[in-house]
């Protein structure tokens, strides 16, 4: 018996992918074959994608905050006018 390179559940040695977190062991195998080479290009290639995503994320979620905060204000102002 090993351990899930992932999650270090038991697994035997005619599993595919670990019962617990789902990792194939197949990718596994082959991306720490990929990492030890140096042949990193397909996960660079995932990276930017990952952070170019990552980046419209936070502008969306910064927009909407702003967006609350100046309709929050507005609010705020027409109530404090309709005290005058």
């Amino acid at each position: 018996m090993e351990n899930c390179p992932s999650c270090q559940a038991s697994v035997t040695d005619d599993d595919k992918e670990c019962p617990r977190c789902g990792v194939f062991f197949s990718k596994w195998r082959e991306r720490e074959t990929n990492v030890a080479s140096g042949n990193l290009s397909k996960y660079e290639a995932i990276a930017q994608a990952t952070s170019q995503e990552f980046n419209w994320t936070i502008l969306i979620i910064v927009a909407f905050a702003v967006a609350g905060i100046i309709f929050y204000l507005a609010q705020s102002a027409k109530d404090v006018m309709k005290d005058i």
